[in-house]
């Protein structure tokens, strides 16, 4: 089963924990959660993502934040960036941690197309 498929099957407003942990792609699943929820479910389910992701640049947690604010069109919040080690002299992988905005499970003010399958 998809991941996609798995969090839409099995969300339900059960899910409060994620951890993504392909540092390579994770963040382009992120777009799982946009619309996820319906408006009664959001106030109830915080979800809590923690993301892998390499980041090939000088500044790791910008680059991090940036890749996650692009693929959920908003600004995730209470965002915190872990840089977990260097894999190249140019290269970190990052895990960020943050709460899915409401606004983001309802598919509020998205900047971004979803993949639907």
């Amino acid at each position: 089963m998809d991941g996609r498929d798995f969090v839409r099957e099995f969300s339900g407003g059960q899910i409060q924990y994620v951890l993504m942990n392909l540092p390579a792609s994770a963040t382009e699943f992120l777009d799982v959660f946009v619309g996820l929820h319906s408006v009664e479910k959001v106030s109830q389910c915080p979800i809590k993502v923690f993301c892998y992701h390499f980041a090939h640049v000088d500044s790791p947690e910008e680059s991090t934040l940036e890749a996650v604010k692009e693929v959920l069109g908003a600004e995730p919040e209470n965002p915190f960036v872990h840089l977990v080690r260097k894999t190249a002299p140019k290269t970190w992988m990052t895990c960020i941690e943050f709460v899915v905005p409401h606004s983001v499970l309802r598919g509020e003010n998205q900047t971004k197309r979803t993949k639907t399958e």
